[in-house]
């Protein structure tokens, strides 16, 4: 006897359970693509809902090594397809040099006592920190530990600052012991927040004041044990409405009150073109033009956050945290 054919509604629910199962799998397969997207959308349900699952998505893929396979994939395409990677020797910003000459590592890192390095910040290190682990971690006289949060902002009130980020950072300065804080934040401010009940509005003096509050009342944790801070300047983005120069006074402001513990590092002098403007391609040894930045024109691939944990490296070298090669 034929079994009776599926109702249209039950043919219907089928097809969805196959479609967010397959946006399951690769939201866990392509963490990456999901928070990029997530991270450029308007504000509104969209964004809240993909924001609320990228965040655990991005967790268990990583905690589970789901998303290795797509990146062996990718090494394999680009060995297969003769491309190679760009020379990461890009020099360090003559002002960040400049500022590094008056700031005396108190040791020498070395195999039995490593440089112990803290990364915070948002999606941009979370991106960043796989950069840091790929060039510096090889080195036996460092360890990286990169704490990106997805979404993180210091005006992004997803965060309870008192309950849930300065007790975080508190925590991970107690148990990390870093002697070295990088930061690289910034993607997420440009949107109009509240700010206990106060809507807040990008480019405002009242915004800026805000940012300059949580950004000292940060370095003052990640100093908490000692650390000196190198902090990233927001690299410039396709989109101007992600006003990184109005971040960057900000951040150059904070390091400033906090000299000569925290030094300043142009991102853009490796991200940017010979003008420190947006590009989206940058050469390799052979002259073919690479991707340097995601989709969107606000994350890095691989080669972006290669060239920014370079020089990271040459600056430590230069401030007397490492040996050169």
């Amino acid at each position: 006897m034929r079994e009776p054919a599926p109702s249209p509604r039950r043919r219907a629910g089928r097809l969805l359970g196959v479609l967010l199962g397959g946006l399951l799998l690769a939201s866990l397969l392509l963490p990456g693509a999901l928070q990029s997207w997530t991270d450029t959308r308007p504000d509104g349900p969209v964004r809240m809902i993909a924001r609320a699952w990228s965040r655990p998505a991005l967790s268990l893929s990583e905690s589970l090594r789901l998303n290795e396979p797509v990146r062996i994939l990718e090494r394999l395409v680009e060995r297969l397809s003769g491309v190679e990677e760009p020379t990461t020797s890009a020099p360090a910003s003559p002002d960040a040099a400049e500022t590094s000459t008056n700031t005396v590592a108190p040791r020498k890192a070395d195999w039995s006592d490593p440089l112990r390095i803290l990364g915070v910040g948002d999606s941009l290190m979370l991106d960043l920190q796989y950069g840091l682990e790929r060039v510096l971690e090889p080195r036996s006289d460092v360890v990286v530990e990169g704490r990106g949060a997805l979404g993180f902002g210091f005006t992004v009130p997803f965060w309870d600052w008192e309950k849930d980020v300065v007790p975080d950072y508190e925590r991970l300065v107690a148990e990390i012991h870093p002697d070295v804080v990088v930061v690289m934040i910034g993607a997420n401010e440009f949107e109009g927040h509240a700010f206990e009940g106060e809507d807040l509005l990008p480019g405002t003096d009242r915004w800026r004041e805000v940012l300059r509050l949580r950004s000292s009342d940060a370095v003052s944790r990640w100093r908490a044990g000692g650390a000196h801070v190198y902090w990233w300047t927001t690299p410039r983005m396709r989109d101007s409405r992600f006003k990184t120069d109005d971040l960057n006074e900000v951040w150059i402001s904070t390091s400033v009150e906090w000299s000569p513990s925290v030094t300043v590092i142009d991102s853009m002098e490796v991200l940017g073109d010979a003008n420190g403007a947006y590009q989206e391609t940058v050469s390799d040894a052979s002259g073919e033009q690479l991707p340097l930045r995601k989709e969107h024109g606000v994350h890095f691939h691989e080669i972006g956050a290669d060239l920014l944990a370079v020089q990271l490296e040459e600056i430590l070298v230069a401030d007397g945290w490492l040996a050169s090669d």
